[in-house]
């Protein structure tokens, strides 16, 4: 058995919205016309679901799951992530709301696979889309928990493959757990490009830090022969779309193809910025280092500092030793200029005497 997670617990068992601003009891019936009492209904504010937005109050939405579906995206467009969770979790729990569950609220895989596929793949959409929103707002457990029911749900659904792999790398997951997961994708998924090339990635990952075992011993050509090539424009394209789960491992990769000016782009340190700084929301450590030492190059040593600093916390040790040399060669300039400082208190400068009597006090 396996759960339809909603925010982020179990699926409500209903679905709708409220039609009027009028504030309810608990023990009142949910505006929603489901019969069920405030506390009960998935819909409701102060249960534990995602709350009404603020510019939603008041108005009469949909209870269509299409209608509700292209509601979420266009709010995940605008921006409005808060809003865009709260139409999802409104649009699953209608389309759910005749599934059967056990007493804990719980789904069975074969009823996830006749719903998904009673609404033509909209329930794999929405727990998709739902999990690319939480991962927005930093909440990764509820983000994997909507990617695992995704996959679940339709195992031949490439985006949801990819958005368990996003979430996986965001919440830090092992190497190892990482391409498992992969992998079982890829069997369900054969033609998928993008998960082919990152399972090479993964593994190279695994053999750069000396768990041959785990990366099976990959021989030094397995990488081009198993990976398709991937043009630059594909990658510009799913950096930009923000509603693609290989947002931001494309914003990565395109990001570092213009700060090096590579693969037939011109050098753009600016643009380099703007997608690695894509990848840091996506919650790409790597990005984070690599944005420190852009900024670096930019002249913007404050920013780069902090970046690297965030990077250095989260395990990356390049970013840590970046950080180390930058304190060393800060402490040296200060060295030098106070030596300067004394040399010229020392022939009697008055602003050189003044400026080392504040150093002292």
């Amino acid at each position: 058995m396996t759960s339809v997670p909603t925010t982020p617990k179990q699926l409500g068992p209903n679905g709708g919205a409220p039609t009027t601003p009028k504030k309810l009891g608990p023990n009142d019936k949910c505006s929603c016309g489901s019969g069920l009492k405030v506390k009960k209904c998935s819909c409701a504010v102060g249960s534990d679901h995602t709350p009404i937005a603020p510019d939603c109050k008041g108005q009469i939405i949909s209870g269509n799951t299409q209608e509700l579906h292209a509601s979420a995206k266009e709010a995940v467009q605008a921006g409005n992530v808060a809003k865009a969770a709260h139409f999802y979790t409104m649009a699953i729990d209608v389309l759910a709301k005749s599934m059967k569950r056990d007493t804990n609220g719980n789904a069975s895989d074969a009823d996830l696979l006749a719903l998904n596929k009673s609404s033509d793949g909209l329930l794999a959409e929405l727990l998709c889309g739902r999990s690319n929103v939480y991962l927005l707002q930093k909440d990764v457990a509820a983000a994997m928990e909507d990617a695992e029911a995704c996959t679940r749900a339709a195992p031949d659904y490439e985006k949801g493959h990819l958005r368990l792999a996003v979430t996986l790398e965001s919440a830090g997951v092992s190497l190892v757990k990482q391409l498992e997961a992969c992998e079982r994708g890829i069997e369900n998924c054969s033609h998928s490009e993008v998960l082919v090339k990152r399972k090479w990635r993964l593994k190279k990952a695994l053999a750069e830090n000396g768990d041959a075992s785990e990366a099976k011993k990959i021989p030094a050509d397995a990488e081009d022969k198993s990976a398709v090539p991937w043009s630059i424009e594909q990658t510009r394209r799913l950096a930009d779309d923000a509603s693609d789960p290989r947002r931001t491992m494309a914003a990565v990769d395109l990001g570092r193809a213009y700060a090096a000016g590579a693969h037939g782009l011109q050098k753009d340190l600016s643009k380099a910025a703007s997608y690695l700084r894509l990848g840091v929301e996506g919650g790409d450590v790597s990005a984070q280092r690599d944005l420190g030492v852009l900024l670096l190059e930019m002249g913007q040593p404050a920013e780069a500092a902090e970046q690297l600093k965030i990077a250095a916390e989260a395990g990356d040790e390049e970013a840590a030793g970046v950080l180390q040399q930058l304190v060393a060669e800060s402490n040296e300039r200060q060295k030098e200029a106070r030596a300067q400082l004394e040399k010229m208190a020392q022939m009697g400068d008055p602003r050189a005497i003044k400026m080392l009597e504040e150093l002292c006090a």
